[in-house]
């Protein structure tokens, strides 16, 4: 559980919280990634699908699955969303952004993802948010971080002059996000569905509204 009286500040991750991410985007990325990975490999993209397919249920990670390959993960990965037309797939979300703006008079707000400026604020911008309502705003890659590393949660708290205790951090992902905030003693909601170690598990980010 979570004592709302404690909580000072929500911190969210983005890809598949702040917006459902389609498995139709995640197929494309795939595709595209596997290859770019096969063309600078010198191999055929067929063959190293499946090689690429199981490292990635290894590292959890495609820019780690990339970097495992001797590749440039965080540059390829970026190379691929610049070129993804985002609009197909992030829809302009009025009911997130007055959730946002209403929780940003309660609350301090913050970003943490594995993701670069560019990439998340582009976004932001196509579901209706102002990246200037989180602060601070933490971009993993741009500081050759990747969640669920403790380094991204450490620096959202040293920015906040806050305790762990007393910052929630909402993500989709059991192992990336919950797994990663709880290392440095934050609170956590999993958005989603249901989560065993989460201290709060519900169906989207419209029912943090409910929670805090």
């Amino acid at each position: 559980m979570i004592d709302k009286k404690t909580i000072k500040a929500i911190g969210f991750d983005v890809d598949g919280t702040l917006y459902h991410a389609p498995d139709s985007m995640s197929v494309e990325v795939g595709k595209i990634l596997i290859q770019k990975a096969a063309e600078a490999l010198s191999r055929d993209s067929d063959d190293l699908a499946e090689e690429y397919i199981k490292r990635r249920d290894l590292y959890r990670s495609n820019t780690q699955t990339l970097n495992s390959f001797g590749l440039d993960g965080e540059k390829i990965f970026q190379e691929v969303w610049d070129g993804i037309a985002m609009e197909k797939y992030v829809l302009k979300d009025d009911r997130l952004a007055k959730i946002v703006s209403g929780l940003k008079k309660k609350y301090k707000l913050f970003l943490i993802s594995n993701g670069t400026g560019k990439q998340v604020e582009r976004k932001l911008k196509i579901l209706g948010l102002n990246y200037h309502d989180f602060d601070p705003r933490i971009y993993c890659y741009d500081q050759g971080w990747i969640k669920p590393e403790p380094a991204p949660f450490l620096a959202a708290l040293e920015s906040l002059n806050l305790k762990a205790e007393e910052a929630v951090y909402v993500g989709d992902r059991k192992d990336i996000d919950i797994e990663g905030a709880q290392t440095v003693g934050m609170k956590t909601i999993f958005v989603g569905g249901m989560c065993d170690i989460a201290d709060v598990s519900c169906e989207s980010v419209y029912d943090i509204v409910s929670i805090l």
